[in-house]
């Protein structure tokens, strides 16, 4: 508005319309004006760059807008997440952070908790894909963290053999079973704390059913590498298949005390409390593990089981059907043959 617009017409006193002069001014109002002109001005034509710039700020609204669902629920899956890794509640923490990583692929602190949860969990090709993909990368922002990466990597290693040239003579001796295990032996000698070779041994006698030979070397390995996690499940089937129920247990609750949502844990308890005739508890136990893992062959036949012992056959026959129909059945007979009663499962 001009400053002319706004000054009174020549003659015509200032006890009046601001614009005009007027007597006939309408009161209430900071600045005098007749009624026709406080009309006019109020229809006064807006600049147009101030329109397009209100335009504008009404676009980037929208967008902000728009967006902010997404980010809101980003911000919400990395803090689900945090609490639940408090909560050692790691799958469910996995779940939370490949979501806020969808929104935020590049978040290094979202990666690195991903990380510490997909180790956990035992999806160790996850949590290496992350490794390699943040090789080199420094974060002044959070030392604790970043510490604690360093300490997963460091546990990783026990997943591989400590010699690369090992690691070929095993997989080429695995349809052998005496000659596999003859190596196994041999090695363990020379590398006495590979922890891969002394857990493959463990498995080996397991397989023989000379329980209390793999349970020594079990104990051991936990003792030196408390963050391998497959010894856990390991050591408490030997103790289950020596009918040390409270020992089996215990080794189970070490293992889902470090992860809560641990399926190795949940199984294998199951399967302990199936022979001590806990069958309510064993069932909630493998739906637990079930739940985390619904595809797995090994989880389905302990369900199964579960299903039986608690009669309810009709889920237990659809788990079987779904059995039947996966990739892998092996070990589906001997489920059977324990369903129908041609072999004791239990005392």
């Amino acid at each position: 508005m001009e400053l002319n617009e706004m000054t009174p017409v020549a003659g015509v006193g200032t006890d009046g319309c601001a614009r005009c002069g007027s007597p006939a001014y309408e009161a209430d109002y900071k600045i005098k004006l007749c009624a026709p002109c406080r009309r006019d001005m109020s229809r006064y034509p807006v600049k147009r760059s101030v329109l397009w710039a209100a335009v504008g700020v009404a676009v980037l609204m929208l967008l902000s807008f728009y967006r902010f669902p997404e980010v809101f629920k980003a911000r919400r899956s990395y803090e689900r997440a945090l609490n639940l890794e408090k909560e050692h509640k790691y799958m469910s923490a996995e779940q939370e952070l490949l979501k806020t990583l969808q929104r935020y692929p590049e978040s290094l602190k979202a990666s690195a908790h991903l990380m510490i949860a997909a180790f956990h969990n035992g999806h160790l090709e996850l949590a290496d894909s992350i490794s390699n993909h943040w090789a080199g990368v420094s974060s002044k922002e959070d030392d604790e963290l970043i510490s604690r990466v360093n300490d997963l990597l460091s546990s990783m290693k026990y997943y591989n053999f400590e010699d690369d040239s090992f690691a070929v003579k095993y997989t080429s001796l695995k349809t052998d079973t005496p000659a596999l295990k003859a190596a196994l032996l041999q090695y363990t000698q020379e590398q006495p704390n590979d922890v891969m070779a002394a857990y493959l041994l463990a498995d080996q006698y397991y397989d023989e059913e000379d329980y209390q030979r793999s349970d020594s070397i079990l104990q051991i390995v936990i003792k030196e590498a408390p963050d391998f996690h497959p010894a856990y499940g390991l050591l408490a089937s030997a103790y289950r298949e020596q009918k040390k129920f409270k020992e089996a247990t215990a080794a189970c609750y070490q293992l889902l005390n470090r992860n809560a949502e641990s399926v190795a844990g949940n199984i294998t308890l199951a399967t302990i409390l199936l022979k001590q005739h806990q069958d309510q508890e064993a069932l909630k136990k493998a739906q637990a593990a079930y739940a985390w893992a619904p595809n797995s062959t090994a989880i389905m036949k302990t369900l199964a089981l579960a299903y039986h012992f608690n009669n309810q056959d009709k889920a237990c026959n659809e788990v079987l059907s779904n059995i039947r129909q996966s990739a892998d059945t092996s070990g589906l007979a001997h489920t059977l043959d324990i369903i129908k009663g041609n072999i004791t499962y239990r005392d």
